[in-house]
């Protein structure tokens, strides 16, 4: 499935994020800040529009619960990233169904050593599924035709989950609001040199950074709860707290939860909290409305195939049965086509 990658420099390294929305622009933020430290190399971004402009003239701002007032800080912001020289670390922090379209001039822009590090919400673009001929391949639904598997490689990625809450008021300008960390990791039998390199370099920059080992039990917790939340709160366009209060609704998501858990199971992953304890803590945030609500209420394209789509690809590949998330996601589809 992989094929070997020269080590990581012994020198500071150059990063770059490409998405510097409110995941991304908060990771780059404290990368830049932790580059006037002289702790690591160059931090660029790839941005457009509105949001590209306001870095470009005022600098990547960003505010936190300990620094209300924006700290402005100066990074490269480019929209084309051919216009960066090749990178040690590139950091995707873009929705799973946008990296696609992006997938030359990500390869273009890593080193040939160059690590890739997408933070995701579903199942990324690297994650393996048998092809049938004993090979790999990623779900189709999050990379059609193979092209990232292809021109970048499932050997260049280090998983990575955002646990914490951030958010663009305007642009060129992110919010921390909720602190958190970063789980990142590899697939059990891969090399882990790297993933060690690359958390020493976040935490540096200020990051809380879990190593959870497998990486896929970090993965398939995330989407425990994603699949059935994100789901419930998009079709019933009500947040979790509320459609949990609903007896029907909160069976639902906990059938959903169980199905995802027995996917999980067949991949080697376990989700240790029960699906009990998790719906009684989505019942308890009040204001919480998932991603897929959000872009749902936004008019926006919904990041279905990543969460739902590329999800039952993986039951399908381990004949795991998903119908209540099968159901959902295929109302969501329906749904989708009317935005």
């Amino acid at each position: 499935m992989t094929q070997p990658l020269a080590p990581l420099p012994d020198r500071p390294l150059n990063v770059c994020v490409v998405g510097p929305g409110a995941i991304g622009g908060v990771i780059a933020a404290r990368l830049a800040l932790a580059e006037k430290g002289g702790a690591l190399g160059a931090v660029s971004v790839v941005a457009r529009g509105s949001h590209l402009k306001a870095i470009r003239t005022y600098g990547l701002r960003i505010t936190t619960p300990d620094q209300p007032d924006p700290l402005a800080l100066p990074v490269t912001a480019v929209e084309n990233p051919a216009e960066l020289p090749p990178q040690d670390l590139v950091i995707t922090a873009l929705k799973g169904h946008q990296i696609p379209a992006m997938a030359a001039r990500l390869s273009r822009l890593l080193a040939p050593h160059g690590r890739i590090m997408p933070v995701v919400n579903g199942v990324p673009w690297w994650y393996p599924l048998p092809d049938g001929q004993g090979g790999f391949h990623g779900a189709e639904e999050v990379d059609p035709g193979g092209v990232l598997w292809r021109d970048i490689g499932p050997e260049r990625a280090i998983g990575a989950i955002a646990y914490f809450g951030a958010s663009v008021p305007e642009p060129g300008l992110v919010a921390l609001e909720i602190e958190g960390y970063l789980d990142i990791g590899r697939l059990p039998g891969e090399d882990r040199a790297d993933v060690d390199r690359v958390a020493e370099l976040l935490r540096g920059a200020g990051w809380m950074i879990r190593t959870t080992e497998p990486y896929q039990n970090s993965l398939w917790t995330k989407l425990f709860s994603n699949c059935a939340f994100n789901s419930v709160a998009a079709v019933t366009r009500v947040a979790s707290a509320r459609a949990m209060q609903d007896p029907v609704l909160r069976a639902l998501a906990g059938d959903i939860m169980e199905e995802v858990r027995a996917i999980a199971a067949a991949e080697g992953a376990e989700i240790r909290m029960t699906t009990e304890k998790r719906l009684d803590l989505a019942e308890r945030n009040a204001s919480f409305k998932p991603s897929t609500l959000q872009d749902l209420e936004k008019g926006r394209h919904m990041e279905l195939e990543p969460i739902f789509g590329a999800t039952i690809a993986v039951a399908k590949a381990r004949g795991i049965p998903c119908p209540k998330l099968e159901l959902m996601t295929a109302i969501l589809r329906a749904v989708q086509e009317t935005l």
